[in-house]
């Protein structure tokens, strides 16, 4: 068998992003069981990068060169052609790329990486168009973020039909939609006004540590809350988890208790900003960083996104040992996160409610401990070969 991902970008497992490290790991372990893969992407990554190994690769641009596909198509024998979710200045070459494979007998999957919708919920905050404003920093366009927000019932009806076509065309001119969560089937179908759902299937995304907390790790534990993201705030929301950090140091009780952030991004400098006007105590930076051992020492978990389709990240911090305390904002959730049991969900923007919840885990040692076994042990429902033999099961039923 041989198999054609196409990507917005080349791949490389140093590099960020869900939809590139899932490719790295999927394609890997497709090569060791005989299947023969292919990339194409639209966008190279840096000279800095090893790239991921494929049999052969092929650099397309938005003007889709048509001849030039088909003959690499034909030439490679290539059976699947797999989609991934491409940004929006791509997305116009879709069409072209089901026909032609089409044409020569491909089957075309397309692959959905994030929650439906997801447009519509870009999030923007007065403090960060403020701090536009004091600085020179993007004023402009987070004010209107902002004022977005603000008005976000009143236009988003609009957006959703607006988008209505980045989801119809996808499902129907391909053999199958693979969303990230059996969550997603309704909202996307809602989004693309079809009503049969025949084409869709579910697949999350593997692990990528070979290792698990030991209960030795578990027992080892800092009083540490933990962040690992892009700093931008407009999807990752950072300022709610320093709202939330700002209620929990008024209590004494939780003095000895630190707050980690892993990562980098436009807005660190808005962030250090909001650390300093509120005066916030026992916050560090520490830059990108390979996240492993800090997810293997910190207590909990933060995700405070305004939507996600399957954060990585919960996935490998549960892997290390280390529950989720996170804003209920994406359906794939109800997957990573067993609430109780295996981490902690809150309502959206409900940072009293968030600050309640995690002073109760750090004041409680051993449910901690508890929660800790748990989301190790539900994180192995997605260990690689589990999800390599739905994604093989998939391609042989086409």
């Amino acid at each position: 068998m041989n198999l054609l991902t196409i990507n917005s970008f080349d791949c490389s497992l140093q590099a960020g992003g869900g939809v590139n490290r899932i490719t790295a790991i999927l394609s890997k372990a497709f090569t060791e069981l005989g299947i023969n893969c292919y990339l194409g992407y639209f966008e190279a990554l840096p000279e800095k990068f090893t790239l991921a190994p494929f049999a052969d690769r092929i650099h397309l641009n938005k003007n889709l060169d048509v001849a030039v596909f088909e003959q690499f198509l034909l030439r490679n024998q290539i059976d699947i052609v797999q989609v991934n979710f491409l940004k929006k200045e791509n997305l116009p070459t879709i069409r072209s790329i089901y026909e032609i494979a089409h044409r020569n007998g491909v089957k075309v999957i397309y692959a959905f990486h994030m929650c439906p919708g997801f447009q519509s919920v870009t999030y923007g905050s007065w403090l960060r168009a403020l701090y536009g404003w004091k600085t020179g920093d993007n004023a402009v366009a987070e004010t209107k973020k902002w004022l977005m927000t603000c008005t976000r019932s009143l236009w988003k009806p609009i957006s959703q039909w607006i988008l209505r076509n980045k989801y119809r065309i996808p499902y129907q001119y391909c053999d199958k939609v693979v969303l990230l969560s059996s969550h997603y089937r309704t909202p996307y179908s809602q989004l693309s006004g079809i009503e049969a759902s025949d084409k869709f299937t579910a697949i999350g995304n593997a692990l990528r540590f070979e290792t698990y907390a030991s209960d030795a790790d578990i027992e080892a534990k800092k009083k540490t809350l933990l962040v690992v993201a892009r700093f931008d705030e407009d999807t990752k929301r950072l300022s709610l988890v320093f709202k939330t950090w700002k209620q929990l140091c008024l209590d004494p009780q939780l003095s000895d208790w630190k707050l980690q952030l892993v990562g980098d991004g436009r807005d660190l400098p808005f962030y250090k900003n909001l650390i300093q006007k509120w005066d916030l105590p026992r916050v560090e930076f520490t830059g990108l960083q390979n996240p492993q051992e800090y997810y293997r020492k910190a207590s909990l978990f933060l995700m405070t996104s305004s939507a996600e389709g399957w954060p990585m990240v919960i996935n490998e911090a549960a892997q290390m040992g280390t529950p989720t305390v996170a804003m209920n904002t994406f359906g794939a959730l109800q997957d990573l996160v067993a609430p109780g049991v295996s981490g902690v969900l809150v309502d959206d923007e409900d940072v009293a409610g968030m600050a309640l919840k995690l002073r109760e885990l750090m004041l409680n040692n051993d449910k901690r401990k508890l929660m800790a076994k748990a989301a190790r042990e539900q994180s192995r429902l997605f260990e690689p070969q589990l999800i390599v033999a739905k994604w093989v099961q998939l391609f042989n039923s086409l």
